[in-house]
């Protein structure tokens, strides 16, 4: 499957701007809406004019009087007849793109403005808006007919791509191809009677009759044929070839161009011989008998609103009392007298509105509790035996017993209705019943991607969960739905949580909860808790209702079936499942934060404070509790008080930061080694940006607390989507009233950062942008353009997936223009730098590393068969390749003013030693280890704005700081031989942080495992699987096909899959 791919903090009302508007201000607009003027309009809002002659994915389409329309950075502009100054067309909010001029000068253009694509046409000067196609699909690519009556255009509409026409009069619309490939990006021809379309990676032509032939077979090899285009004369064909790095347009099947980067879009005709398209930054046209060129030159001006506020207060010293807010996964018991839950790094039991009691106190990750339908026993999972299990406690005595120790992770208990099986999860999203009596093992599902938690019917004939189900091949964005599976035969069947195209809120904790008498499942929906009844097998009876409107995630139904728990903004909420009447579930738990107290001299034969190019030899750095009190030359006998730490052969330096993790992804699956392997390689902080709330919240008062060992994190919510959604942690809105109590939460639970993802149109975003900056945390997204246009802060990648197909920063030859070195520049924007290698880690060096005793054994073995070629340092003199692209056009970024930071995207890149690999990369292609290391370090902490504590070493500083062999400032592989780690003060060696997982020290203590009962007749924990699930059970949808789903884990988020790379983007 291709996976490249194209608003309580301050209540605001706005308008979906589609027409011209001030670039970043919200001008009005009437489109029949009410008009309403935007904050970003107010006088004191301060606007950067950025000037640019070079486009990134540009597209192009010729008018009658010989002016040319483009999209330029999500906006449309006229540049006159022969180039010159451009007119900017239209605003941010209606996200037009792919223009195409009809005949009398109306522009067509998809756009986004209601938060999904639809074909739009404007007037001549981009005033009159009318959105022709509506609905919950996705309209794209439009193209005019010859007579301008009738407009082609690719849809979803029918579970595949296909080519449509709409009439312009009447909205009247036809489907012209039905076949169950991907059909898109159509052309008329002149007579215009017949199309010519993209079929899967070839070019075909459908008749008015509905007869289809092949114009330009698929190539293969990897290369992709686009945008095809017929000559006047209807007698020739242009397209573009893409392989690899190289882009070029084709006449007739042959490449009239010849190392041009020719970008993806549909070349305009001007007459039989010469053609209008988009390369090399550049408005071109090609005469095809002379082969000459000519660059039609443009100038246009963008306003950027300044991204300046006040930030966030980061207490870096605070000791005092803090409630807690992140209760994890609370289960209610069948009584309704008692909830389960896991906060603090420990298993809680806790009456209702008494005290919390610890039922487990040690280092181990617990996650997913779960009550026996008797109320009697407690099942979970925890990572006491090196990577998680299931256990069961009886409640009455305290005893537990250990019931799976599988290779993967056993994860998501559920109990079924007799209480006599679990069913449970591994980290490859397959579904498995243990049943508790034998001990014999089942896959039920094979691995899907990001399924939800499983629940039972009430005859344990079936069970459902959250699952993915896209809309096309050609996008992976869908909507997470409810899956139900036979337990006797597998077979899978999708519903939807009540309308049509309705999304549970996240394939984590919010459902579907199926009641124990059968008749209801809940789940959560826009945010809110949703009561749907269904019949035994789970189809759906009637109609979802919603309970109260509250804020809610997590349901768990008491045991007659008459009650909800669930979490709203941190507060326990117990609801009447009839009438929604609900109460607040007081949670006494509290904890300090772990400041370190104390005094500790390191001795260091080498120093770099994060700031000078060289570096500082023989120097003391006293830290007195979690502040560095002084740097000074080193004296003899300056150590004889508190502790001394002999680094006399090592160097210290800033601790490092990953800016982009998503640190709860797969945390339930790490356990108590995800923060140990960050430490061993010398990270210091992480900055998620997007992870699923409350796994958030409770491993960053864990972390804070000291329960829980790692490094100071970050933390966020679920990144803010739009009407589709991939990723499990994904949020799915679809309107202003949503968006609002999403911003709740994130105010409620201190979010120290929002992101707002894939689907989500401008006007929401701007929304988001605006709360956060009002909570004093950044925002940032995939899209430079419109983020950079509403005030966001920056991205999290210089290009990953896009809604449009493709990116506006970077080119299908990974390449960019001037146009994104100024708006990131000149705008002071950020980048994460995510490059998803391996390429720069040597397989000798990573075989021999230590730390791989950190990481489960899944990905350990996948570290080491990517690294296994890894023989040679990777050499691109000529910069040939995407990697060496991607770099140089970030340092373009850095030299035009812009703030480069280093991230990973762990894990769906390698958890530490990814953060080096990338280090690596950047100096492997150009950048000195000094601009390198700063993106890890100074950069990273003036981009979440705790540069005045954190990212360099000075007097008074927080002491991040690690010590590692060899000068990093030469050589950028020794800043990955770290031997110890400080966090605030706090010290871990290398050793230590290895001690739980070597072969001298058992990872799996006397309590971990349970043999048999001779009394209770209890077989032991299970060691295999008994019976696998057929890998093709789900092949009615495709995308449950073992290849599909591989690839969706493999590659999970890429801007151009093609291009290389060895990871996607999220």
């Amino acid at each position: 499957m291709p996976v490249f791919h194209r608003r309580t903090v301050s209540h605001r009302v706005t308008t979906r701007i589609a027409g011209p508007t001030a670039v970043g201000v919200a001008a009005v607009l009437t489109t029949g809406l009410t008009t309403v003027p935007h904050p970003l309009a107010a006088a004191d809002t301060e606007l950067i004019p950025v000037t640019v002659t070079e486009g990134t994915n540009l597209t192009a389409a010729a008018a009658p009087d010989g002016s040319v329309v483009m999209d330029l950075q999500g906006l449309l502009f006229r540049v006159p007849e022969g180039g010159g100054k451009a007119e900017r067309l239209t605003g941010v909010e209606a996200e037009a793109a792919q223009p195409d001029v009809g005949p009398d000068g109306r522009i067509a253009y998809q756009g986004y403005a209601d938060g999904r694509f639809h074909v739009w046409i404007t007037g001549p000067d981009g005033s009159d808006p009318v959105q022709l196609t509506h609905g919950g699909f996705d309209d794209r690519e439009p193209s005019w007919s010859p007579d301008g009556r009738t407009i082609a255009f690719s849809s979803d509409r029918g579970g595949s791509y296909d080519i449509w026409t709409v009439d312009v009069a009447t909205g009247e619309l036809t489907r012209r191809t039905d076949a169950p490939g991907q059909e898109h990006t159509p052309a008329w021809h002149p007579d215009g009677r017949s199309l010519a379309y993209v079929a899967d990676e070839g070019i075909a032509a459908v008749a008015a009759d509905g007869t289809t032939r092949t114009l330009a077979p698929a190539p293969g090899g990897g290369a992709t044929l686009h945008a095809p285009s017929w000559s006047p004369d209807g007698e020739h064909l242009a397209y573009v070839r893409h392989d690899g790095t190289r882009a070029d347009l084709v006449v007739d099947g042959r490449a009239v161009t010849d190392g041009e980067d020719v970008f993806l879009f549909a070349a305009e005709w001007l007459d039989d011989h010469r053609l209008l398209y988009t390369a090399d930054g550049a408005l071109r046209t090609r005469d095809l008998d002379s082969g000459t060129t000519r660059d039609v030159p443009f100038e246009a001006t963008f306003e950027i609103p300044r991204a300046d506020y006040r930030r966030k207060d980061h207490d870096f010293d605070d000791r005092s009392r803090h409630r807690v807010r992140g209760i994890l996964t609370p289960a209610l018991s069948p009584d309704a007298r008692h909830v389960a839950f896991v906060a603090l790094n420990d298993l809680w039991l806790m009456p209702l509105d008494g005290e919390p009691r610890r039922l487990t106190h040690d280092r181990f990750a617990e996650s997913n509790p779960v009550f026996s339908p008797d109320g009697r026993s407690l099942a979970y999972a925890a990572d006491r035996a090196g990577t998680p299990d299931l256990y069961v406690r009886d409640l009455r005595n305290g005893r537990e017993r250990r019931v799976t120790a599988l290779d993967g992770a056993e994860t998501s208990p559920a109990f079924s209705p007799d209480g006599t099986k679990l069913a449970f999860q591994d980290q490859a999203g397959a579904t498995y019943v243990l049943d508790l009596r034998t001990g014999r093992v089942r896959q039920l599902v094979p691995s899907l991607f990001g399924p939800g938690r499983p629940s039972w019917s009430a005859d344990g004939k079936t069970l459902a969960f959250a699952a993915v189900k896209p809309y096309s091949a050609r996008f992976r964005e869908g909507t997470s739905q409810i899956l139900t599976v036979d337990v006797a035969t597998g077979k899978q069947t999708f519903h939807a949580p009540g309308e049509e195209h309705a999304s549970i809120s996240t394939r984590g904790d919010d459902g579907p909860s199926w009641s124990p008498d059968g008749h209801s499942m809940a789940f959560v929906v826009d945010s809110t808790l949703r009561i749907m009844p269904v019949d035994a097998d789970g189809t759906p009876t009637g109609a979802a209702r919603e309970l109260n409107g509250e804020v809610a995630d997590a349901p768990s139904w008491s045991g007659d079936s008459t009650r909800l728990l669930y979490l709203s903004n941190g507060t326990l909420r117990l609801a009447d499942a009839t009438t929604g009447a609900a109460r607040s579930i007081d949670v006494p738990l509290h904890y300090r934060p772990d400041v370190a107290r104390g005094r500790t001299v390191i001795h260091a034969g080498a120093f770099w404070d994060g700031k000078s190019r060289q570096l500082r030899h023989d120097v003391d750095i006293v830290v007195q509790g979690n502040r560095i009190a002084s740097v000074t030359p080193h004296r003899a006998g300056s150590h004889h008080r508190g502790r001394f730490v002999d680094a006399s052969d090592l160097t210290v330096m800033p601790g490092l930061m990953d800016s982009h993790v998503h640190q709860e992804y797969e945390s339930r699956f790490y356990g108590d080694r995800q923060g140990r392997v960050s430490l061993a390689y010398g990270i210091t902080s992480t900055l998620s940006v997007g992870d699923q709330v409350y796994r958030a919240m409770e491993d960053r008062e864990s972390l804070d607390s000291g329960a829980r060992v790692g490094p100071r994190f970050y933390a966020t919510g679920e990144p803010i989507d739009g009407s589709r959604v991939y990723y499990n942690f994904m949020r799915p809105t679809t309107s202003d009233a949503q968006v609002e109590r999403e911003l709740s939460r994130a105010e409620a639970l201190d979010y120290d950062m929002i992101k707002t993802y894939v689907r989500l149109p401008a006007d929401r975003m701007r929304t988001v942008i605006d709360a956060a900056h009002e909570l004093g945390v950044p925002s940032a997204s995939h899209y430079l353009s419109p983020g950079a246009h509403l005030g966001q802060d920056g991205t999290t990648h210089l290009a990953a997936t896009q809604r449009l197909g493709y990116a506006r920063t970077l080119t299908a030859t990974a390449t960019s223009y001037g146009d994104v070195a100024a708006l990131y520049g000149q705008g002071k924007r950020s980048v994460t730098a995510t490059l998803f290698t391996t390429e720069f880690l040597p397989a000798e060096e990573i075989a021999a590393d230590p730390r791989l005793a950190l990481y489960p054994s899944w990905t350990r073995g996948k570290l080491l068969a990517e690294t296994r070629d890894n023989t040679t340092t990777p050499s691109d003199p000529d910069c040939d390749t995407a990697d060496c692209r991607e770099v140089r056009a970030l340092r373009a970024v850095a030299d035009a003013g812009g703030r480069v930071v280093a991230g990973t995207d762990s894990p769906l890149a390698y958890v530490g030693v990814g953060l080096h690999a990338n280090l690596r990369e950047l100096v492997g292609y150009g950048w000195t280890p000094y601009d390198a290391l700063r993106t890890a370090t100074a950069n990273a902490a003036e981009n979440l704005g705790v540069a005045d504590d954190v990212g360099t070493l000075e007097q008074g500083k927080v002491a991040d700081l690690i010590m590692v062999r060899g000068n990093p400032l030469r050589d950028i592989d020794a800043a990955m031989n770290v031997e110890a780690t400080m966090v605030g003060g706090h010290l871990h060696t290398r050793d230590e942080l290895l001690r739980p997982y070597t072969r001298d020290h058992s990872a799996t203590p006397a309590s971990a495992v349970s043999p048999a009962s001779e009394e209770d007749n209890e077989p032991a924990a299970a060691t295999a699987v008994s019976e696998w699930a057929d890998p093709h059970a789900g092949s009615r949808y495709w995308w449950h096909a073992p290849d599909v789903v591989a690839d969706a884990y493999d590659h999970s988020c890429s801007a151009y899959d093609h291009l290389g790379h060895s990871h996607g983007h999220s």
